[in-house]
């Protein structure tokens, strides 16, 4: 039950968050990154936006609760739980900021989910003939999307976001389960996550993702950008492949297909 309570809360901090950043952009519009002069008032704005700063402290707050989840579960199970953020991110965006959504793109998120929670759920091994295939695929996705200024901030995001997922997933197994029962204890696993080398470099590839997102969101909107985050899933397996030294499984396999689909039809 404790775990539920965790996860439902992880799922509606990180897409209030987004909701909060969203609107906090439409206001102050697209930010010019070549126009050095645009730099200093989108500063100033992020400092002393009231939706900025609520979005990040429910991020900050949505941080926490992803670092105890971690603690206690596979990173596999927690992905595929938190794949209803996409869809929930689309609902919200059409409730609150009144943004467009097309059936296309609803079919394209609803894929997408449908991916993520394939992958993150997925335990049995694939073998390694099917090694070929997999990278054609990658191949094929990067053949499918012409790279304009969003798909680069998207493709930032992704690559940093799996990053830290990868070297927080591995430093809280590190530092262990969290206890909320000994404050004492509490305070020393505390101390473990702060001076944890993996931790921090997970928080720093997650702050990285975190200004590209803000960024994004200056001129796309939140319903087309968050779904396409679903890169991160893939850029994780290839992660977890490669550094970790796990297997590309069958059901993984399946997922990411799900998810070049959905991204193709979002676009």
């Amino acid at each position: 039950m404790a775990n539920f309570i965790l996860l439902f809360l992880l799922i509606i901090t990180q897409v209030l968050g987004d909701i909060f950043l969203s609107k906090a952009m439409k206001i102050f519009g697209e930010v010019n990154l070549v126009n050095s002069e645009s730099w200093m008032p989108f500063i100033i704005y992020l400092l002393t936006s009231f939706w900025v700063w609520l979005g990040v402290i429910t991020l900050i707050f949505c941080l926490v609760l992803y670092l105890t989840v971690l603690s206690k579960l596979d990173l596999s199970y927690i992905l595929s739980i938190h794949s209803l953020t996409y869809l929930l991110n689309a609902l919200f965006a059409w409730l609150i900021l009144d943004e467009t959504i097309s059936n296309m793109r609803f079919l394209g998120t609803l894929i997408i989910t449908i991916g993520v929670f394939i992958v993150g759920l997925s335990k049995s091994l694939y073998e390694d003939r099917q090694r070929y295939n997999f990278n054609i695929l990658l191949m094929g996705l990067s053949l499918s999307f012409y790279m304009s200024k969003t798909w680069w901030a998207i493709a930032i995001i992704a690559l940093a976001d799996s990053t830290g997922d990868l070297c927080l997933a591995r430093g809280m197994k590190q530092v262990g389960e969290v206890n909320f029962k000994s404050l004492n204890g509490l305070f020393e696993q505390i101390g473990k996550v702060i001076i944890n080398p993996l931790i921090m470099l997970g928080v720093l590839c997650q702050a990285i993702a975190f200004l590209s997102f803000i960024l994004v969101l200056s001129w796309a909107d939140l319903s087309f950008v968050r779904p396409a985050t679903a890169l991160t899933y893939i850029c994780s397996i290839l992660g977890a492949k490669f550094w970790l030294k796990e297997k590309v499984s069958l059901g993984r396999f399946i997922g990411i297909v799900f998810i070049v689909i959905g991204l193709i039809i979002n676009r």
